[in-house]
């Protein structure tokens, strides 16, 4: 009995934190499902630059050869972005 009582307290202290562990998931999960997700709107310098083209292709008073113009030369800069395997689905 002498030589199993190491692996008696490490089994009781494994189980004890297991315990813990579930309940706190447990009550993790019920205040997810209370509280309503708020997604925010992306930030940093990608979204910053794709807004500011979105604002320019939607803008009427630019005329197509200048945004076709400016569209080849930031696409370069918009695949050095993409992961490589966003590009290889295109």
């Amino acid at each position: 009995m002498e030589n199993n009582t190491d692996i008696i307290v490490l089994t009781s202290v494994i189980i004890v934190l297991f315990i813990v562990f579930i309940i706190a998931t447990v009550r993790e999960l019920n205040t997810m499902s209370t509280t309503k997700f708020v997604e925010k709107e992306e930030s940093g310098p990608r979204a910053e630059m794709l807004r500011f083209m979105g604002k320019l292709f939607t803008d009427d008073r630019i005329d197509a050869g200048k945004k076709i113009t400016f569209m080849n030369a930031v696409k370069p800069i918009i695949e050095d972005l993409l992961p490589d395997e966003e590009i290889k689905e295109e």
